[in-house]
C-alpha cells in the first residue's frame, strides 16, 4: 500500500512539474495519438446480438494543456482526431458494413472527436486518478459537446494515458436505428464509445 501511495504521488507531480512552465497559464504541448496498444472502439448491440468495432489506423493530434486543469476544470486546445469510419473492423464483413451504414459512412466519412476541457484529480480512497471534462463529438455529421470521465495512468517517463468510456444516444446525432429482415432485427440506439489514448509530452 505505501508503494503505492509513493507511486500515485510520484505521478502526480510528474504531471504538474511537466504541465507547469513558469506560470500556470503557460500550455505545455502534448501528443495525443491513437496507437496499435491504445484504441478507439464503438461497441453497440441489436434485440439479437452484439457488435464490437475496432479502429485499425494510427492518428495524432496536438494537445495543450496548463496546470489549471489540476485545479478546476480549465479550457485546453486540441487539434481533433479524425476517425475514418471505413477503418473501423467489426470483426466479420458484414458487420462491418452494416456498421458503415449505420453511420453513413458514404455522406460522412469520418467521426471527429476533440477535448474541449479537462480536470484532473486524484480519489482519496482509491488514489486512482481521475477525468473529466468536455469533448466535442461530430457523428453522421451532427456535432454535440458531451461530457466525458476517464481515468489517467502513467505509463513511463513522460508517457500517459487516457481511458475511459461514453453511452450516445445515435438518435442525438440524428442517426436512425436500422431494422432489417422485415423488422426482426433491430439496432439499439445507444452505443458505448470507448477510447484508450495515449498521450506523450512534446519536447521539440
Amino acid at each position: 500500500m505505501r508503494a503505492l501511495i509513493t507511486t500515485t504521488i510520484f505521478f502526480l507531480l510528474s504531471l504538474e512539474l511537466i504541465a507547469q512552465n513558469r506560470s500556470d497559464n503557460i500550455p505545455t504541448k502534448y501528443i495525443l495519438e491513437v496507437i496499435p496498444d491504445s484504441s478507439m472502439v464503438i461497441d453497440g448491440k441489436t434485440n439479437i446480438n452484439s457488435f464490437n468495432c475496432v479502429y485499425k489506423e494510427t492518428i495524432q493530434s496536438e494537445l495543450k494543456l496548463t496546470q489549471n486543469i489540476f485545479k478546476e476544470s480549465s479550457p485546453v486546445q486540441h487539434t481533433g482526431l479524425d476517425f475514418a469510419v471505413a477503418c473501423f473492423d467489426c470483426g466479420i464483413s458484414l458487420m462491418t458494413k452494416e456498421f458503415s451504414d449505420l453511420l453513413y459512412e458514404e455522406q460522412y466519412p469520418k467521426i471527429s472527436m476533440k477535448l474541449l476541457s479537462m480536470f484532473i484529480s486524484q480519489d482519496n480512497k482509491s488514489k486512482v486518478i481521475n477525468g473529466k471534462g468536455k469533448a466535442s463529438m461530430t457523428i453522421a455529421g451532427t456535432e454535440r459537446i458531451e461530457k466525458i470521465t476517464y481515468v489517467v495512468t502513467h505509463k513511463e517517463g513522460k508517457n500517459f494515458q487516457i481511458k475511459g468510456s461514453k453511452v450516445i444516444n445515435i438518435l442525438d446525432y440524428n442517426i436512425t436505428p436500422p431494422k432489417k429482415m422485415m423488422g426482426m432485427v433491430r439496432v439499439d440506439q445507444s452505443i458505448v464509445v470507448n477510447f484508450n489514448f495515449n498521450f506523450i509530452v512534446d519536447d521539440h
